[in-house]
């Protein structure tokens, strides 16, 4: 089992703060992620600097297309962002513009975010585009009511995980909760504003990389 990546969910809508956070942050972090709020907030030219700004990292635009998937997976691919992610509930047609677009710009890779009502027809269909990443996304109503990961969750991924996904895990994640994944091959933690809105963003971005490495090693 690979040790997972640390996404920096920038999801706040001013710019210049997002991007000083992400400053502070960056030797911490794998992947950048320009969050939905911030790309809305300030257009795809939010994409355009975070990967001039940080080269070396991947660049995500978090932009969630469930419409018109090879139009706005071009103009984020052309903006910089490395992936891009798409709704589960968005159309086959729409899903297979978007697969279409990034082996046109090779080197990139869409995520889809998963909701709560996902088939086992819609898994198989995605496999066979050759998608391969996911975000399991743990919805605010949930986080609101301190609920946790429970075991069921777990195998749900693991499933998930055997059928050849690599899984993103996101929703208001503590460090705490880094541990409860240990048994599963997690690609990728998303942390937003536990990190963003810290006092320290660096040191905030360091104890989730520290547990991480703890935890897988």
């Amino acid at each position: 089992m690979s040790r997972p990546k640390l996404q920096l969910a920038l999801d706040n809508h001013d710019l210049s703060s997002s991007l000083a956070a992400a400053q502070k942050a960056q030797l911490q972090v794998d992947v950048m992620e320009v969050g939905t709020i911030l790309a809305v907030e300030n257009g795809i030219n939010a994409v355009h600097i975070m990967k001039s700004l940080f080269p070396d990292h991947i660049v995500l635009a978090d932009i969630r297309i469930i419409k018109a998937g090879g139009k706005l997976a071009k103009l984020a691919f052309e903006s910089g962002a490395d992936w891009v992610t798409v709704m589960s509930d968005a159309s086959n047609e729409t899903i297979e513009a978007v697969v279409k677009e990034l082996k046109l710009h090779g080197n990139k890779d869409v995520q889809i975010e998963i909701n709560q009502s996902f088939t086992s027809e819609q898994t198989e269909y995605w496999r066979s585009l050759g998608i391969t990443q996911l975000i399991y996304h743990r919805s605010n109503e949930v986080v609101e009511k301190e609920v946790k990961w429970s075991p069921e969750v777990i195998n749900e991924l693991k499933n998930l995980a055997d059928i050849g996904f690599q899984l993103s895990i996101t929703g208001g994640l503590s460090v705490d909760e880094i541990k409860l994944f240990k048994d599963v091959p997690v690609y990728c933690f998303i942390a937003g504003r536990r990190i963003a809105n810290s006092s320290d963003p660096f040191q905030a971005a360091k104890e989730y990389k520290e547990e991480i490495i703890r935890v897988f090693g």
